[in-house]
């Protein structure tokens, strides 16, 4: 999935300007992506275009999200600890980091993996059509070219 993901970042500039779902999965077969990449990804940007508009301010209120205990068990640490710095660098805000959460937690546990984690921010940011520094966005782009350093 997380290349299918790539493919859209890289040809289109957001969501708006992705064809209909059934346009955009008939582009992704013909490239060649499997049919389970090409439905998660469909089904993902289904559920961002389906969201609420996210504020684009970020919020500083010193707030910690609290994982429970199953997300503790299926979240790597480093994938938490990843969450939590982009959360302190206001590079995502809360809604956007409980996208990428949920998102995980419907991942096969092999799959939950730091790059993974990287991969879907940067798709709920581009949906989102939100800015973020250029040092976190340019460790986040390593992901998907499978050079990712940041732990």
């Amino acid at each position: 999935m997380a290349d299918v993901i790539a493919f859209l970042i890289k040809h289109f500039y957001d969501l708006d300007a992705c064809p209909a779902p059934s346009d955009l999965g008939q582009i992704l077969e013909d490239i060649g992506f499997s049919d389970l990449e090409i439905n998660q990804a469909l089904m993902l940007l289904e559920v961002l275009a389906n969201s609420p508009e996210v504020a684009e301010t970020r919020y500083s209120s010193g707030a910690m999200r609290v994982y429970h205990h199953e997300e503790l068990d299926a979240l790597p640490h480093d994938v938490i600890n990843l969450l939590y710095f982009l959360d302190r660098a206001e590079a995502i805000n809360g809604e956007q980091r409980e996208f990428v959460v949920h998102a995980l937690a419907h991942l096969p546990a092999e799959d939950i993996t730091v790059d993974m984690a990287k991969v879907l921010t940067l798709l709920v940011l581009w949906a989102h059509k939100s800015e973020l520094p250029a040092l976190i966005g340019a460790e986040l782009m390593m992901a998907l070219h499978g050079k990712a350093v940041m732990h």
